[in-house]
Order: C-alpha cells, then structure tokens, then sequence
C-alpha cells in the first residue's frame, strides 16, 4: 500500500470538516436572516389639519298657501321676492339657482291618521338656492333673511351647507404626514425592545374624517360635516415596518 495514501485519507476528511462546518455557519445565518425577515411592527399614524371652507350651497323653498291669487303666480311672485332680496345683500346673479315652479298634490293630514287621505287641492313650489364662494358673507345673509319670514310665511329655509374644494392636494399631503407618523411610532416601539426599524412593508390607507372642529363623531366609512366654516380633516394610514 502506498505510504502517502494516510496522509491523502486525512487531509481528504480535514477538507470534508471544514466544508461541512462552513454550509452550518452559512444554513445557521440564512436561518437568523430569515427569522429576522419575518420580525416586523405594525403601527397606525395620523395626521390633521384644520381648514376654512372654500364653497357653500343654502336652499329656501317656497310656496302658497290659500292664495288671494292663482298659485302658480303667487309662488313665482315670492320667489322673485326672494331673489330681490339676495341681490340687495350683494348675492351676484351667477350664484343664483332659481329652480322650476312645480305643482304638487295636497292632502288632509287629518284624514291620513284615520288610514286613509282625501286629496284637497294643488300647490306651487319653488326652490332657490345659492352657490357661492363668498362663504364669509353666507352665515350673515342667512339671519338676515329671518326678516322676510313674516312677509313670506309659507316657507322653508334650509341651513348652509359648507365645504372644501381642495381635499385632492390636501389627501396627498396628509397621508405622507400619517405615513411619518406611523414611522416614528415604530422606531418608538422597536427602539424600546432594542430593534431598529428599516424598511416599508406595507401600508394601507384609512378613510378621511372631515369633521367640525374638535369633533369626535367619526365613522368606520368616513365622515364629511357640512355644517360648519371650519373643519378637521384627518387622515389615518396602518403601516408594517421590518424591525433588525
């Protein structure tokens, strides 16, 4: 036998450790970086910014009761009234919607309570609304037109309606302020447990809350109050970050 060949034998086994002991450090890592992979934080953040309505929409309906003349001239007579009214308090003839004068039925209330109704006549109706941008002068113009009610009596005024046409650019901006907020809450979380946060795994955006200000009547489908000149908009975003 060849007196080299235990030196071969060995030197072959030395080989053989070695390697075997190399792919458990690389098979031992790869499992750490695995698990490490899977370790992640998931945090909501938000961000809300208070704003001043930009449009507003106000209705009055009008209509007559037992009039002295035709009811269709009656109504339209009180809508013109109405209309006066606005441009005398600077409403231009732009925001002015005056809507059709429409025939309605007319029943005894009286006789729907005992299960049954008993048709009584006809009347007009007229709605007039304003649009406008003038959103400042809306609220006063609105009292003011308490002073026709004794002139017009049969009447609804509706209270004003107001809104924010720039929601578009504002979702933008406050989902990337919600974004850095889930962001910081994370590294608050992860760095509490001795972890650092790294990269973005998901996000998920919530739906926008456009509420009064202060408010806390919000919904899980989203709220838009149109009741008030300012409002709080709030944007929520729900977001997993990878944690080293």
């Amino acid at each position: 036998m060849d007196a080299r060949f235990p030196r071969y034998f060995f030197f072959g086994l030395l080989v053989l450790s070695l390697g075997l002991v190399a792919v458990g450090l690389f098979t031992a890592q790869a499992i750490r970086d695995a698990r490490r992979s899977n370790d992640i934080v998931t945090v909501t953040g938000s961000a809300r910014k208070t704003v001043q309505s930009d449009y507003a929409t106000w209705g009055v309906n009008v209509w007559c009761l037992n009039p002295d003349t035709p009811p269709y001239d009656c109504t339209k007579n009180r809508g013109q009234r109405i209309v006066e009214f606005l441009k005398s308090h600077g409403v231009v003839d732009s925001d002015i919607v005056e809507g059709l004068i429409r025939v309605e039925q007319m029943f005894d209330r009286g006789g729907m309570k005992t299960g049954g109704s008993q048709f009584i006549g006809y009347q007009c109706v007229q709605r007039i609304e304003v649009h406008t941008t003038n959103v400042a002068s809306l609220d006063k113009l609105v009292k003011d037109f308490s002073a026709l009610i004794p002139e017009l009596i049969e009447l609804n005024s509706e209270s004003p309606q107001y809104y924010f046409t720039k929601l578009a650019d504002l979702r933008i901006e406050l989902l990337g302020q919600a974004t850095m907020d889930a962001k910081a809450r994370a590294e608050m979380i992860a760095g509490s447990a001795g972890g650092k946060v790294s990269t973005l795994r998901n996000a998920k955006m919530g739906v926008f809350q456009i509420t009064a200000p202060n408010s806390r009547d919000v919904r899980d489908y989203g709220s838009y109050d149109t009741s008030t000149l300012e409002k709080d908009v709030t944007a929520v975003v729900t977001a997993s970050f990878a944690v080293e």
